[in-house]
């Protein structure tokens, strides 16, 4: 097991474990990181998996791959280790079984499963398998996860719609900051994950409303804006294709937020720009390169859209760092 100093990142893997210590060492390290259960597995090579988490304030991330088992958590690991925490579960590849009361969901690849760890579970792979776990503290819930808890465990597969499209911009989401994690980007990232995951269960258990669906849709718009913004090229209209809006239908829901596409983009390239200008792991970075990198066409143009955001030049807040 490995530790990283950014966001309290850890890796492990059974890979170079003894097969006869792979069940206690994976237990040890999911109830120091993850949660507490019992791990099985009828493969004669014994237990193949690995994964990486990131511990955010408020929320944890984990991408978690491997060979066939089953995880229990039990009653009395219930007691013995507790964990308050909801746990949304995206299977990006294979088959599984999940049992919790007296509910059996089965599950394929594209579906999210959501349940409580406070309450005794079985999942169990029959495939070799990935998923993306997303761990909400109990602490942190509020009233768009509350309504939805007594429905728990719930199996929300990719409907047309927004559906889809949640789970798309959830796996985007978690998989892009997986890759890069940055510290600046954290608390907009929660923010985002948890509005997700509270609009994927609430679009399950009550359907997909006219409001939540345009939440979606403007949810997965800033989720495109967000993966392209580095392309000059970007514009409204590219937005509103990647998204299957008319432009002007898009723009009417970002109005109704109080700035327009572009209005938004610019905030976005300059925020990113801002960082890296403060950050001194870049200070050997020119000025003129983290301005391109941001989809500005010009120096001139980057320095005056950051003077005029932050009140002073791109050399001075570096200087001022």
């Amino acid at each position: 097991m490995t530790n990283s100093t950014v966001l309290s990142c850890t890796r492990g893997s059974t890979a170079d474990v003894p097969v006869c210590d792979r069940m206690a060492y994976w237990e040890a390290i999911c109830a120091q990181t993850l949660v507490g259960l019992r791990c099985s597995s009828l493969s004669p090579a014994g237990l193949e998996v690995e994964k990486t988490d990131i511990a955010l304030p408020g929320l944890g991330i984990a991408d978690i791959s491997g060979q066939d088992h089953v995880i229990e958590r039990s009653p009395a690991l219930v007691r013995q280790l507790p964990k308050e925490s909801l746990f949304a579960c995206q299977i990006l590849n294979g088959r599984a079984y999940f049992i919790q009361y007296d509910r059996c969901l089965l599950v394929e690849a594209g579906d999210v499963v959501v349940y409580d760890t406070r309450v005794p579970y079985l999942f169990g792979f029959l495939t070799p398998m990935r998923q993306l776990l997303i761990d909400i503290p109990v602490a942190m819930f509020d009233e768009r996860f509350d309504a939805g808890l007594p429905a728990l465990p719930l199996r929300i597969a990719p409907k047309p719609g927004a559906g889809v499209m949640l789970g798309t911009a959830l796996r985007a989401g978690v998989e892009r900051f997986m890759k890069a994690p940055v510290e600046g980007d954290a608390a907009r990232f929660v923010e985002h994950t948890r509005t997700l995951v509270a609009e994927l269960i609430d679009a399950e258990v009550n359907g997909a409303g006219t409001s939540r669906a345009s939440l979606s849709y403007l949810l997965t718009a800033k989720q495109y804006i967000a993966t392209h913004l580095g392309d000059p090229e970007l514009a409204p209209q590219a937005v509103a294709d990647a998204v299957g809006l008319s432009l002007r239908h898009l723009s009417r829901l970002f109005a109704a937020e109080g700035e327009s596409i572009t209005q938004y983009i610019w905030a976005e390239r300059l925020s990113r720009a801002h960082r890296e200008l403060v950050d001194a792991r870049l200070r050997k970075t020119s000025i003129g390169e983290i301005a391109f990198r941001w989809g500005f066409s010009s120096q001139a143009h980057f320095s005056r859209a950051i003077r005029e955001r932050y009140g002073a030049s791109p050399m001075a807040l570096r200087e001022a760092r």
